[in-house]
C-alpha cells in the first residue's frame, strides 16, 4: 500500500510538471520564441523548466508555478517575482489599475494556495496594501481581503495576514496604513457575517455557531475594539462609527 501510494504521488508531481511545460511551451509559442520546439523533444525536469526556460526568459506565472510543484522556499525571490508581476499590471496603462492588479493575484494565487513556498499571504496582502496607498483614488475597502478569498485563502488566514500586517505596519495608529488595515479587517468581518451568520436559522439558538467556524470571531472582535480606541484617538468618527457597526453585527450571531 505505501508502495502504491509513492507512485502515486510521484505520477501527481510528473503530471503537476508536465502541465507547467505545456504552459511554458504555449506562452513561447505565442511569442514565436526560438526556445519553444525544444519543449517538444522531451519531458524536462523541474529544475531545467527553470534553469531553460523560466527564469533566464523571465516567465514570471511559470517560476511561480515551478515554485509550487517543487517546494522550493526561497521568500525573498518571491517576494521580487510577486512584485514585478503586480507592478507591471499597474503601470499597464491598457489595465484597469487596481482592479486588474486583484484580478491578476485572484486568478494565479487560485492556482498557487495552499503553497506558502510560491503564494504567502501575509507577502501578498503587503504587496496590495503598498499599491493600495499609491492608488488611493482606486481603492475600495475590502479590496485585499476581497482579492485573498477570491484566490480560494480561508477568511481565518487572510485575518492571520491582514492583523500581522497590521502589528508591522500601523506603528503610528492615525496613518493611512492603520486606516486601511482597519477598514480591511472591518470588511473581512462583514463579509463573513454576511455568508454565515445570515444562514443561521430562526430556530437556532444564540449560542449555537454559523456554518463556517473559519474565522477566529474573538480575536476579530479583539482586534476590532483596538481599532475603535485608535479611532477614536485620532478622532476619526467616520472610521470608529463603521468600526462599531461591524462589531454589533459580528456580536449578533453569538
Amino acid at each position: 500500500a505505501d508502495g502504491l501510494g509513492a507512485l502515486l504521488r510521484e505520477c501527481e508531481d510528473q503530471l503537476e510538471i508536465a502541465q507547467v511545460q505545456l504552459e511554458i511551451q504555449q506562452q513561447l509559442r505565442a511569442q514565436d520564441a526560438p526556445e519553444a520546439p525544444a519543449l517538444d523533444r522531451r519531458l524536462y525536469t523541474v529544475s531545467e523548466l527553470y534553469d531553460r526556460f523560466a527564469e533566464p526568459l523571465r516567465l514570471w506565472d511559470a517560476m511561480l508555478l515551478i515554485f509550487r510543484a517543487s517546494n522550493h522556499d526561497d521568500a525573498e525571490l518571491v517576494a521580487d517575482i510577486w512584485l514585478t508581476i503586480l507592478r507591471t499590471v499597474l503601470d499597464d496603462s491598457q489595465r484597469t489599475g487596481l482592479m486588474a492588479v486583484g484580478s491578476k493575484v485572484a486568478q494565479l494565487g487560485a492556482r498557487l494556495h495552499p503553497s506558502a513556498a510560491a503564494f504567502p499571504p501575509p507577502l501578498i496582502a503587503g504587496i496590495l496594501l503598498d499599491l493600495a496607498l499609491e492608488r488611493t483614488s482606486e481603492y475600495t475597502p475590502g479590496f485585499i481581503g476581497c482579492t485573498l478569498l477570491q484566490a480560494r485563502v480561508p477568511h481565518a488566514a487572510v485575518f492571520d495576514a491582514l492583523s500581522a500586517l497590521y502589528a508591522k505596519r500601523a506603528s503610528q495608529p492615525g496613518s493611512a496604513a492603520a486606516e486601511l488595515l482597519a477598514r480591511e479587517v472591518a470588511a473581512l468581518a462583514s463579509s463573513w457575517v454576511d455568508a454565515n451568520g445570515l444562514a443561521r436559522s430562526p430556530l437556532d439558538s444564540p449560542g449555537s455557531p454559523p456554518p463556517d467556524e473559519s474565522l477566529p470571531v474573538m480575536d476579530v472582535d479583539s482586534a476590532l475594539s483596538q481599532y475603535i480606541i485608535n479611532a477614536t484617538l485620532n478622532n476619526n468618527i467616520d472610521l470608529k462609527n463603521e468600526l462599531q457597526r461591524v462589531q454589533s453585527r459580528l456580536r449578533q450571531i453569538f
